[in-house]
């Protein structure tokens, strides 16, 4: 089950078509990656059908890439999944997720009051070089925390959390002002800094699904100063996301929701990493709700998910096969998801009707 070549679907499609074995659901045309268009195979469509989300890895040309595309028939009106999607302080609670916040505009230090830092992290921080450090951090921010250390004594792991707080509030706003500028530049790891719009961007470039639907949307998530779409949902959040066999990993995500006025059945979310403490040079999802045509009263639509993260190392292989365990991660995390999601939303549409 997954996705295959169009060439080895085309006469099982060729009998739907004719009509010898049934019709053929209205498909939604499936985003490219890579430089290749996605595509369905007879088991993967007949896996839509039973209402089972079909989801597969997917190669990458950069090897610090993981992918993962993932679709699902959910019978609600996709008017009714945005207005709960766009509830972003519920739609983004989701499984492995132990802590989430919502910034306010402006962001404030309070935003954040969850955030906490351990006796682990001060010693890990404390050993923090450019090239050489347990979390992605600018050497500026290094130099800085260690000072913050050494003075405070016995109530480093407070005076850290009190300053993490702070700067990440700091962080939002030169965001929301000033757009990729004000991006972290990442060097704990290698020996060249990491720019994290750079990463973002690669990512983006790596499907054309944006500039062929909603090219207002794309050009809103790069670029000095920052561009806002008229009728999009938008909102910046931090996460604690915890993974068996990986750290838990504290997050800053901004997430974008837009309908296109000139594509009437089609509504797309974007998530942009912002800022991610372990691992991640950059994330992006893509999101697409597309309304079903052969739904009576407009009661159905499909989702799609095309998730990319890009790490600052993967090694494969051998004790330290972290590319097989992330592999894996994304693969059922995307599943679970799916699967819940269809699940709440049903419910819920059930209970309003």
């Amino acid at each position: 089950m997954g996705l295959r070549k169009y060439s080895a679907a085309v006469g099982f499609a060729n009998l739907l078509a004719m009509g010898t074995l049934g019709a053929q659901p209205a498909l939604p045309t499936l985003p490219s990656f890579d430089g290749r268009p996605l595509t369905l195979s007879a088991s993967a469509v007949a896996a839509l059908g039973r209402g089972d989300p079909v989801v597969e890895l997917l190669e990458s040309k950069d090897p610090r890439v993981v992918a993962v595309f993932g679709i699902i028939a959910v019978d609600v009106p996709r008017t009714f999944f945005v207005s709960r999607f766009t509830d972003f302080p519920q739609s983004l609670r989701l499984p492995g997720r132990t802590q989430l916040g919502v910034f306010s505009t402006p962001a404030l230090l309070t935003d954040a009051g969850s955030v906490g830092v351990s006796h682990g992290d001060i010693a890990a921080l404390r050993a923090c070089r450019p090239g050489s450090c347990a979390f992605k951090l600018p050497s500026s921010e290094m130099t800085q925390l260690r000072a913050i250390i050494d003075n405070a004594g016995a109530g480093a792991p407070a005076e850290i959390a009190r300053y993490a707080r702070k700067r990440a509030a700091e962080y939002v706003n030169a965001y929301r002002e000033h757009g990729d500028a004000a991006m972290v530049v990442y060097d704990d790891f290698g020996r060249a800094p990491v720019h994290a719009s750079d990463a973002f961007a690669a990512l983006l470039s790596n499907t054309t699904y944006l500039t062929q639907n909603a090219p207002l949307l794309e050009q809103s998530l790069t670029g000095s100063p920052r561009r806002r779409i008229d009728g999009a949902a938008e909102a910046i959040y931090w996460a604690r996301d915890e993974t068996m066999g990986m750290r838990p990993t504290l997050s800053v995500t901004q997430i974008t929701v837009y309908s296109p006025p000139e594509k009437p059945l089609i509504t797309v979310g974007v998530t942009k990493q912002l800022f991610a403490d372990h691992y991640f040079e950059s994330a992006f999802d893509l999101f697409v709700a597309v309304s079903r045509t052969d739904i009576p009263r407009g009661e159905g639509m499909y989702l799609m998910v095309l998730r990319q993260d890009r790490f600052d190392h993967v090694p494969s292989g051998g004790l330290l096969n972290i590319r097989a365990r992330v592999n894996r991660w994304l693969h059922d995390r995307t599943d679970a998801e799916l699967r819940l999601l269809r699940s709440d939303y049903h419910a819920a549409w059930n209970r309003r009707r």
